[in-house]
């Protein structure tokens, strides 16, 4: 089985546009995966939309300081028109390469193409917030089925709003409308290729362990001014408990956790006693015990559990390549060919790919990986059911 991933971008470089040469390509891929009997998870490559979908009416997310995030997937969260032409390249797509051979379909909405918003950083300002344009600031260009502020012009961590001192309840209700906003967004691309006839699992990729609950009632509290906030995850958008519920809703969904064997896990090993590694019951204990010492995918995965969801899930890839989120403490790729699948298997996840391909292929003394095919099929084999 094996990843494919179609580069917006390079679809429909130009308007009402397709590159017949690139269609061409990624067919070949596909039908050189389907002789041989290669499984295909898609990837619709809407981390990578072309320039002139961001030209389109709120077609850039807009910062609550004013920036612009630098990488950045298609504004499907609230932008109208850019969901319009979504749809016209969805419609393409499935015209072109069929469904024939498609495992599953990777969904997601920020640059990596996983579940959120951009970083709090990713506009050059510290600590912004991703839904200040006029969409969902004024309800101009709305997405059909996508709702405004609740607190138009109100920005994080102000203590008033049209005169008045914020409330709490004012910056939970805020927080949900925020939160909610990019799960639905992909929700409403789960319903346009079921609309167009695909009835395969749709994977939905996130990283981290989202915002714990002690956190958000804190951050609440503090009117989200930044604290407790330790990764970023407020202004990503991720509450996974909330949106774990929505997506199972959801027929046929999957959450990929793309970090198995991340730093997180390296930390949550040498605690006393270990907490990188999933239990039966984390499921029912997630929201009683204090999940802040587990690691990231066994928290992930517990709430995934919880709300019904499948698992599947994958390595972070290289400590020092771009969105692996690596540090000086992370894994080396041959580590983690070790630890990942293994965590696979504890934590019931009926998947395990190996991030990223070309590590496997490049030999072991081109990039200092460790890793191999043959690595890779010998773990494989070991953690194979008899």
């Amino acid at each position: 089985m094996v990843e494919l991933l179609v580069a917006w971008d390079r679809y429909q470089p130009e308007t009402g546009e397709v590159d017949a040469g690139y269609v061409g390509e990624v067919r070949t891929r596909l039908e050189d995966c389907r002789r041989s009997g290669v499984d295909v998870i898609l990837s619709l490559g809407l981390q990578y939309p072309p320039d002139w979908a961001k030209e389109l009416s709120g077609g850039v997310l807009r910062g609550s300081a004013g920036g612009r995030p630098e990488h950045a997937g298609a504004e499907v969260i609230f932008s109208a028109d850019v969901r319009a032409a979504v749809q016209n390249y969805l419609e393409n797509v499935v015209s072109d390469l069929g469904f024939d051979g498609i495992t599953a379909i990777r969904l997601g909405t920020n640059a990596t193409g996983e579940l959120g918003y951009p970083g709090p950083d990713a506009g050059g300002n510290e600590e912004e917030f991703w839904a200040f344009g006029d969409a969902p600031q004024l309800g101009v260009g709305l997405a059909e089925g996508a709702v405004a502020s609740p607190m138009p012009g109100w920005v994080p961590g102000t203590r008033s709003w049209r005169g008045k001192a914020v409330t709490v309840g004012q910056v939970q209700g805020w927080w949900d409308w925020y939160a909610g906003s990019v799960v639905n967004a992909v929700a409403w691309q789960a319903g346009q290729v079921r609309r167009l006839g695909y009835e395969g699992r749709i994977h939905v990729p996130v990283a981290g362990r989202g915002v714990l609950p002690s956190d958000k009632s804190r951050a609440a509290h503090g009117l989200l001014d930044g604290r407790a906030n330790p990764d970023g995850a407020q202004e990503r958008g991720l509450d996974y408990i909330e949106q774990f519920s929505i997506l199972a809703k959801l027929p046929g969904v999957d959450i990929d956790f793309t970090g198995l064997d991340d730093v997180s896990d390296v930390q949550a090993r040498t605690a006393v006693p270990a907490q990188d590694r999933c239990r039966l019951d984390d499921h029912k204990n997630v929201l009683t015990m204090d999940g802040s010492s587990w690691s990231s995918h066994r928290y992930t995965s517990a709430l995934a559990r919880r709300a019904g969801l499948g698992l599947v899930g994958e390595n972070p890839g290289p400590p020092d390549s771009l969105f692996t989120g690596g540090s000086s403490q992370s894994d080396s790729l041959a580590k983690q060919l070790q630890a990942a699948p293994s965590y696979a298997v504890e934590c019931g996840m009926t998947m395990f790919l190996f991030a990223f391909e070309e590590n496997l292929f490049d030999g072991r003394g081109h990039d200092g990986s460790g890793v191999e095919l043959a690595d890779y099929r010998a773990v494989i084999q070991r953690l194979r059911p008899q």
